[in-house]
């Protein structure tokens, strides 16, 4: 493990970064690193006695927390912006891009972003719903699970509300809509 101690010594007694990278035995890159990170936590001499190397690492390069995964486009919503003016599949990826990074997700690129919104476009890949009083409801459903179709838990969770909402109401869920194209 690199002795940051000492590069941080080092460097404060006045040594050059080649220096102070062929005395601690490691690159110049990670001196250059390191007295950077120190100068943005305004870490002085002297140090601690009691603060080892492996803490000083964690001070210096804190664990980065994990990005969940990637952001579920709302296709349904950018097919309505589509009849917009001034619409373009463009700016709906970005408008995609910042939803999601605003979310703490990871974006699709442009070009799956691009051939999702594609296969939404052909004609089997949307929700034939059939003529219904409660037809906020279903598509709420719907939407709903396509939202959290990456967590098992609120994905069942949504499904048994829906049954729920089905019983109540005596309807056949697969009798609303064909789930085979919705990919259930």
């Amino acid at each position: 493990m690199t002795d940051y101690k000492s590069i941080l010594l080092y460097y404060y007694k006045g040594n050059t970064n080649t220096q102070i990278a062929t005395i601690c035995g490691c690159s110049r890159t990670t001196v250059i690193k390191t007295i950077k990170r120190a100068k943005e936590l305004n870490l002085k001499l002297p140090l601690p006695a009691t603060l080892r190397d492996s803490d000083l690492y964690l001070m210096l390069y804190p664990k980065r927390g994990k990005r969940k995964g990637y952001y579920i486009p709302d296709i349904h919503s950018i097919e309505k912006d589509r009849k917009k003016r001034r619409f373009s599949k463009f700016r709906a990826w970005q408008k995609y891009c910042r939803v999601a990074k605003r979310e703490g997700y990871k974006a699709y690129s442009k070009s799956r972003f691009y051939s999702l919104f594609h296969e939404y476009g052909s004609a089997g890949a949307r929700f034939h719903v059939k003529k219904s009083k409660n037809i906020g409801d279903i598509l709420g459903f719907a939407l709903l699970q396509s939202r959290y179709s990456n967590d098992a838990a609120s994905f069942e969770l949504v499904e048994k509300q829906m049954d729920d909402w089905c019983k109540e109401r005596r309807l056949d869920k697969y009798k609303i809509w064909d789930l085979r194209v919705a990919g259930f």
